[in-house]
């Protein structure tokens, strides 16, 4: 179909194909204007309508297919908050723990300081009268009841503890910050290393009973990408991670396993690989070409959608880049996040 008219005695006729990035969404018919009484007679009207409404019928399929996959994208981000927020609230209460326990000792030990201060002030005004012998031996109780050396070795440990507690408190509240970027019309010059080390945190408690998390970061220049998005993708392929080496070790395998997540710029710097490594099982012959496929999974009931590694495939491909896997069994599996440095150049038209 070129688009050519197909003319006879009473007026023409052409179809036009409707393409969307190299996608025919259906055809087109279009008759001549000058002789449109005419078309009646020739059976052309009824040709465009049912051209008009097969174009229709695809179109509204297409719209209803975005649509569900938009909110498949939108339960599977609160799915995955759900199962990150009883970790994040532990991951939080344990630092406001050494905060708060921290805070009640010198609360006590500055109590301790300042009855033994009192005692140090009478003496220095008795001592001026010259009758500091009595009051000598109450500041030597006052010391021994206050054990200054103790709060002179613990006083600092507890203030350290309490700037400790209070840092790792902020380091998770600005990880959630960062992971929950908004998504933007457009993509944006992000930090991938940054991103993923912020990920990581949101998803400690997910992989800290299980494996035990490296990185191996090269230098990256700015991502042009939706960041919300990438970040949604590398935390579905850490916690998919988790529970291979998890499944493992319930199988009789070590007791901890190791995640590995490196990054790594092409040699012409036009495309930027992120890699997450799992000491896990391994993906078995029989699904590995099946675990892109929406609604696919092979987690028991309740614990899994079958949509994470759909639209984590379907993510990469919008940003112009792929998603792709190595796997051993019995060893473990690598998943490759491969993205453009300079973006797809053209708007996505991801789901929100």
């Amino acid at each position: 179909m070129d688009g050519s008219p197909l003319c006879g005695p009473t007026g023409c006729f052409s179809v036009m194909p409707v393409l969307s990035e190299g996608v025919l969404w259906g055809v087109v018919g279009m008759t001549d204007g000058t002789r449109v009484t005419n078309v009646r007679n020739r059976g052309h009207l009824r040709a465009f309508t049912e051209v008009a409404g097969a174009m229709l019928t695809t179109f509204l399929a297409r719209a209803e297919r975005d649509e569900m996959e938009g909110e498949l994208r939108h339960s599977q981000k609160l799915e995955a908050v759900g199962q990150l927020a009883a970790g994040i609230a532990h991951e939080i209460n344990t630092p406001i723990q050494f905060v708060g326990d921290s805070v009640e000792f010198l609360r006590d030990a500055f109590d301790d300081m300042r009855g033994l201060l009192e005692q140090y002030r009478a003496l220095a005004e008795t001592a001026a009268t010259g009758g500091a012998a009595e009051l000598t031996e109450k500041l030597a109780e006052a010391d021994d009841e206050a054990d200054l050396e103790y709060l002179l070795e613990q006083v600092p440990k507890a203030i350290e503890r309490t700037l400790d507690g209070a840092g790792r408190v902020a380091e998770i509240v600005r990880a959630m910050k960062e992971f929950a970027h908004p998504r933007r019309d457009s993509q944006a010059p992000a930090d991938l290393n940054r991103a993923i080390q912020s990920t990581a945190t949101v998803a400690r408690n997910e992989l800290k009973y299980v494996a035990d998390v490296a990185f191996d970061l090269a230098d990256l220049p700015p991502v042009v990408c939706h960041l919300g998005d990438v970040n949604q993708v590398v935390l579905n392929l850490m916690v998919n991670a988790a529970h291979a080496i998890a499944d493992r070790t319930a199988a009789g395998g070590p007791d901890r396993g190791l995640i590995t997540v490196s990054t790594a710029l092409s040699d012409d710097a036009a495309w930027v690989t992120i890699s997450i490594a799992d000491t896990g099982g391994g993906i078995p012959d029989e699904v590995r070409e099946r675990i892109f496929e929406p609604f696919f999974t092979t987690k028991e009931v309740g614990k899994g959608t079958g949509q994470g590694l759909a639209i984590a495939a379907r993510v990469c491909e919008a940003h112009g880049g792929s998603l792709t896997f190595d796997t051993t069994l019995g060893e473990g599996t690598t998943f490759h996040l491969r993205l453009p440095v300079d973006g797809t150049g053209e708007p996505l038209e991801l789901p929100a």
